[in-house]
């Protein structure tokens, strides 16, 4: 099999005889993960739209250059990295002539500093030169402001316990930060493009946070990308300079990650922020099936769509799945959460597995967190606290970044939503909406967004253009398609199906402890909508046949 353009495909296999998904024994035998023993229906895939197509046996990403993913922004842009390069934050248009500039200098510091300094500009070949002065803070940004803007001379500059110290650059300087006046740059988040291989987006988030020194809290991202393939998608960060990326390049090439494309943009990301992903899927040693029998599946996928489920990549890629763990916290069952981020679990790495028998053993939490690997974000900062405050477990995990724990809480609404998602399609199949459904259409009430942009990333997706939910009745149920057919994710504000659906919900959270319509455990989760089906955009395919 070829290349396979499309808006998604299942993510732990593609063993579809008659459509069964508990057949997953096709998996790359050498490949050590923690997620062997994970199915889709662990999650709630399970089901199709059109059941009655031949499955077929095949090999999904069994290099991870078999399954490339590529962020598709809200413009419909397909995201590539293109530049590593750093991005001139200031541009120099105006320079000052020696006299002037030497007056503006001793404007600000005197007249026996300038002049050092105008000394200091006249010998270049001097690289071991050095002019010092006692600055104060509105000193040193007045310094840097004349000098990023009216200096053509580059230069190195700190601050340091009250004194400037001005130096000429060296090879070590090449990602020095600039100062930077944010009220004149284009927007104050600092955008890249982020290029990973073999790691999933959180991790590497948590990596490129450990090489650079920029907290994890600070990085905005659309969605999370999948550790099994190459991916590519924009992350933002709020007033971060350039440099302390770039200073950290070497470092983050070995681990497989790649940043570029750096630009400052108005608005940062937020989870959902995004209008797609551009896939290109590998599919290898295809059985059990002919290719006219392919041909038929491949184009059901392209005219009909597929159920649009939350891929494996939101549950983690770990046995222990995060939306468990999200669980346990809207139940407000902090020991638990606590206890599944840091025992021991099916089939890890030797380091990782040796540190959590530790604290399960010894509930030492010193001990396990000096033998815990650097990058295990979570469990090391869950310890840390534990240092601190033994058996404080509902402050450990509020101690927890917003952004992992609203993760987490999000894994377990896309659980729920995909069980619920694969009983409306085995009950009723796929190819019409019910009275009850829902739809989304025009806000007619429009309220303005409270919340301060300034203070607060609140995303691209404006306000004002979002939709509302509509719930269909026999006079206009026939006006739509199942295309247009949108499932609520559980939150204090969502709207049900006014069908059998809602008592489906209903029962899938209770079965968890969950009571639906108790906003307390929704904290912090006011819903949202996904389409049931989505249809892939420009899909292609093509055969490759006796080729390695």
């Amino acid at each position: 099999m070829g290349n396979i353009f499309s808006r998604s495909v299942s993510d732990s296999g593609t063993e579809r005889n008659k459509r069964s998904l508990e057949s997953e024994e096709v998996r790359q035998s050498k490949r050590v993960r923690t997620d062997q023993n994970v199915k889709e229906s662990d999650v709630g895939i399970e089901a199709f739209v059109n059941p009655g197509l031949q499955g077929f046996h095949s090999i999904l990403k069994y290099r991870a250059e078999d399954f490339l993913v590529n962020e598709v922004d809200m413009d419909n842009n397909i995201i590539h990295l293109t530049s590593l390069e750093g991005p001139s934050t200031n541009q120099k248009t105006n320079i000052l002539e020696p006299e002037e500039f030497d007056q503006r200098m001793a404007n600000i510091f005197g007249q026996e500093f300038s002049q050092q300094f105008r000394d200091f500009l006249n010998k270049p070949e001097d690289k071991d030169a050095v002019v010092t002065t006692t600055a104060n803070k509105d000193q040193r940004i007045e310094f840097y402001h004349l000098v990023e803007n009216s200096l053509e001379a580059k230069i190195n500059s700190r601050g340091k316990e009250g004194q400037l110290i001005i130096r000429w650059p060296n090879s070590e300087d090449d990602y020095q930060d600039e100062y930077i006046e944010w009220d004149k740059m284009p927007g104050e988040y600092l955008q890249v493009h982020m290029y990973k291989s073999s790691i999933d987006t959180m991790n590497a988030i948590n990596i490129i946070s450990s090489k650079s020194g920029v907290h994890a809290k600070h990085f905005g991202y659309a969605g999370t990308k999948d550790a099994r393939a190459i991916t590519t998608q924009a992350l933002t960060l709020k007033r971060i300079k350039p440099g302390r990326l770039l200073r950290a390049k070497d470092e983050l090439l070995k681990s497989g990650i790649y940043i570029g494309d750096y630009k400052y943009v108005p608005k940062g990301l937020t989870l959902g922020d995004l209008g797609g992903n551009h896939f290109t899927i590998v599919l290898r040693n295809v059985q059990g099936i002919s290719e006219e029998d392919v041909q038929t599946s491949l184009e059901s996928l392209r005219d009909n769509g597929f159920l649009n489920y939350f891929g494996m990549q939101r549950f983690g890629t770990s046995t222990v799945l995060t939306h468990t763990i999200g669980r346990a916290i809207m139940k407000r069952e902090y020991e638990e959460a606590s206890n599944l981020i840091l025992y021991p679990r099916e089939g890890e790495r030797e380091d990782y597995a040796n540190a959590r028998q530790v604290w399960k053993d010894t509930n030492n939490a010193e001990a396990a967190l000096a033998i815990f690997p650097k990058r295990a974000m979570p469990e090391r900062k869950l310890l840390g606290f534990y240092s601190r405050f033994p058996e404080q477990h509902k402050k450990a995990i509020k101690s927890l970044p917003k952004h992992l724990l609203s993760l987490y809480s999000h894994a377990y609404q896309s659980y729920v939503w995909n069980r619920v998602v694969s009983e409306r399609a085995k009950r009723y199949g796929c190819d019409k909406p019910l009275v009850g459904d829902l739809v989304l259409v025009e806000n007619e009430n429009i309220k303005p967004n409270k919340q301060n942009s300034k203070k607060a990333n609140v995303g691209r997706r404006n306000f004002a253009d979002r939709k509302v939910p509509k719930i269909l009745t026999e006079e206009d149920v026939d006006k739509y398609s199942i295309l247009d057919v949108v499932y609520p994710l559980p939150g204090k504000l969502s709207v049900y199906p006014e069908n059998e659906m809602k008592e489906v919900y209903r029962a899938i959270m209770a079965e968890d402890g969950i009571m639906m319509d108790e906003k307390e455990y929704f904290e912090g989760l006011n819903g949202d909508y996904r389409a049931m089906l989505a249809k892939p955009r420009n899909m292609k395919w093509y055969n490759m046949n006796n080729n390695p």
